[in-house]
């Protein structure tokens, strides 16, 4: 029988590393829209550092059945990854996944405002310091109107670019968004990048027809997309930002400007 996870240690464990892939190689966002509005996409799994049972990978005889369902156990890990961690056991020790999840967690502790000091939304250091726990606050933005609220880690960002047009972020300590409610469906947006920037793309088949595609670019950027069975735009990650026209149903990425 296996030790599995409860769904609130599940949760948690997703939460403290801001659903984002504990591998350091990775980094993916694990979670996003649906096409149905009340469903969200998940790719995230928490993992077992050692087996949860006799016969899996890195099992620890010397746990106790509580002990192997602890979430001292368990690290955050997207699909490909939890697959990966367990096909090559002798690389992937429990000692190094225990340094991916201590890091990742370091991670996401540290940059709580890091992202948010470089977003348009707050232009300078007195917006930051307005940001309190629980209050909500409204600014003027190029004649658009910018609503926001922290709460814990999470800050949840309302932005009114027309009247009815409305896009709505949650993003977390690192600058990612982890839930959105976009103006439109994801899958009618058209994702680009400069052809320029692109020094390699990987393609992975996952399940249920999805595709993932991770394309590796030139200053260190990294962009990790899910395509659904009929190619449309489901889900994505970009590491160093990129721009969202949710008027054009754009989302590109550009070179960056030099100074």
């Amino acid at each position: 029988m296996r030790d599995d996870f409860t769904a609130k240690t599940k949760e948690i464990l997703a939460k403290r590393v801001g659903f984002i892939c504990s591998n350091p190689d990775c980094n993916m966002l694990t979670i996003g829209p649906n096409s149905d509005s009340n469903k969200n996409t998940s790719i995230g799994v928490a993992a077992h550092i050692t087996a949860a049972s006799e016969d899996g990978p890195r099992y620890n005889s010397k746990l106790s059945k509580e002990e192997r369902k602890d979430i001292s156990n368990g690290i955050w890990l997207c699909h490909s990854c939890s697959v990966l961690i367990d096909r090559d056991v002798k690389l992937h020790t429990a000692e190094k996944l225990r340094d991916w999840k201590a890091s990742a967690e370091r991670m996401a502790s540290k940059r709580l405002n890091k992202q948010l000091q470089k977003g348009a939304m707050f232009s300078n250091k007195e917006d930051l310091e307005k940001i309190e726990q629980n209050g909500y606050y409204e600014k003027e933005l190029n004649d658009q109107k910018v609503r926001y609220f922290l709460d814990g880690q999470f800050l949840h960002i309302e932005h009114e670019l027309k009247d009815d047009i409305i896009a709505y972020y949650v993003m977390d300590e690192v600058g990612n968004i982890v839930e959105n409610k976009f103006p439109y469906p994801l899958e009618e947006y058209e994702l680009t990048i400069d052809s320029s920037l692109i020094i390699k793309s990987i393609k992975e088949k996952l399940a249920d027809g999805i595709t993932k595609e991770t394309v590796f670019m030139k200053w260190g950027n990294i962009a990790t997309i899910i395509w659904n069975s009929k190619n449309q735009l489901a889900h994505f990650n970009v590491k160093k930002g990129c721009t969202i026209n949710h008027l054009e149903k754009k989302i590109s990425i550009k070179p960056p400007e030099f100074k």
